[in-house]
């Protein structure tokens, strides 16, 4: 009997060993993708999740979503510690933590690392020196942040993989618009990076379909998902379409299946000032070079990251 396609992924996963060091860097609780993008990661056997740090606005309580989401996945191990609030170049007020609402207040959960987001990116870059990737899900704050108490942390980081900016024409992308300087600062640290602009990550979009699998499959773990998505609805913009992209997700599809991508090596100027504030120009201007994507494979990636969130982990 031929298997599925379901069955052969997770045979395949099962003889994997971790082979990526991850740090995640979130804003999760307003937009969906962020916990999308966790739980993707907690069902990864290639990715070992060093910790999660919180950025922007009410870091406190993103932290707490994001240490309830290991709670369900049953990942209790995993270090988290908020970051920072407010952007070293604020440009617009902080979007809320509606999901955070699901957090049970009931369960004990481990305590949050006294250490700040900042110093937990240097504590991880000082442990694991080189073989780690960082997986920005949000603004750069805390990343630069830590590059300014820290000046050669460049050197530690193997990676970073955020979602941000452009790789067609300028454009106001939230992540860098909410802390240009702080992107600014991350682009030109010599970090290696892939960067997947909004004219990549717009391709890729959760069909009904999809939700309706998520709905049929009866675990903890896919019912909180569910649960999330619910309250993303009722709190998305207007102008927000009712199925979400998977925006966050692809930084997890970029370290673990890159041939599901074209990049291509061009430089990303962030403008600080001027009418462009708050801009990424890429290509035509002097400026960091990044490996940016130019294209994905849509569908493959989408059908990867479902199969992925409602195929149990491992046991």
């Amino acid at each position: 009997m031929r298997q599925s396609p379901i069955q052969h992924d997770l045979e395949r996963s099962q003889s994997i060993l971790p082979r990526y060091s991850v740090l995640v860097d979130t804003d999760i609780g307003d937009d969906i993708d962020d916990a999308l993008a966790l739980a993707l990661i907690l069902r990864s056997p290639e990715i070992d999740l060093l910790g999660i740090t919180t950025v922007f606005g009410d870091v406190q309580r993103r932290a707490r979503l994001a240490q309830h989401l290991l709670h369900v996945y049953g990942r209790n191990n995993v270090s988290i510690a908020a970051g920072v609030q407010t952007p070293l170049q604020p440009h617009h007020r902080p979007s809320g933590v509606p999901q955070a609402a699901l957090v049970d207040k009931r369960v004990v959960l481990p305590a949050i690392r006294t250490l700040s987001g900042p110093e937990f990116i240097i504590e991880t870059a000082s442990a694991y020196r080189g073989r780690f990737t960082l997986l920005c899900l949000g603004p750069l704050t805390n990343v630069a942040t830590a590059l300014r108490i820290q000046p050669d942390l460049f050197m530690a980081i193997k990676e970073i993989i955020m979602v941000g900016g452009t790789s067609r024409f300028p454009s106001p992308e939230w992540n860098v618009r909410s802390d240009a300087r702080a992107a600014q600062i991350v682009l030109g640290a010599g970090i290696p990076v892939k960067l997947l602009g909004w004219n990549i990550t717009t391709r890729c979009q959760l069909r009904e379909c999809d939700l309706q699998r998520l709905h049929q499959v009866d675990s903890p773990e896919t019912q909180f998902l569910i649960q999330l998505l619910g309250i993303w609805k009722r709190h998305r913009p207007r102008w927000q379409p009712v199925l979400p992209f998977i925006h966050d997700p692809l930084t997890v599809v970029a370290l673990c299946r890159p041939g599901l991508f074209e990049f291509e090596e061009m430089t990303a100027r962030v403008f600080i000032h001027g009418p462009l504030k708050g801009f990424m120009v890429p290509r035509i201007l002097d400026g960091p070079l990044v490996h940016a994507a130019i294209g994905i494979k849509a569908e493959e990636a989408r059908e990867w990251v479902m199969r992925r969130l409602i195929t149990p982990s491992p046991t």
